[in-house]
């Protein structure tokens, strides 16, 4: 199982918010068995996205710094900043690119 990795300040507020709606949109797509949604605090990404070669993409509620870029762009991680889950502005369009990624490892499971 692939890894949406959630992060906000503190991990425990704002991005289980948005786990929880990411996780509740892999569910409604019945993709919820390639990808899980999982919060953390911003300052452990780095770290998680490093040790972990399951983690897809990295939801940030504000933009990476220039670090944290580099290990995403390190890892082929899918960036895409949360702040349309807390507002719904953009939620489609974020939506849309969860599901991009998570389709694109469907894909590749289903060649397998």
């Amino acid at each position: 199982m692939k890894t949406i990795l959630v992060c906000c300040g503190s991990g425990v507020a704002t991005s289980p918010q948005v786990a929880s709606k990411i996780n509740e949109f892999l569910e409604d797509h019945d993709l919820d068995r390639f990808a899980h949604a999982d919060p953390a605090p911003v300052e452990t990404a780095k770290a998680k996205i490093d040790s972990n070669p399951d983690i897809i993409v990295y939801v940030g509620i504000a933009p990476a710094d220039d670090d944290l870029k580099e290990t995403i762009d390190e890892h082929n991680v899918t960036e895409i900043i949360g702040v349309p889950w807390l507002t719904g502005i953009g939620e489609e369009e974020a939506d849309a690119k969860v599901l991009k990624a998570v389709e694109d490892v469907a894909k590749s499971h289903s060649v397998d």
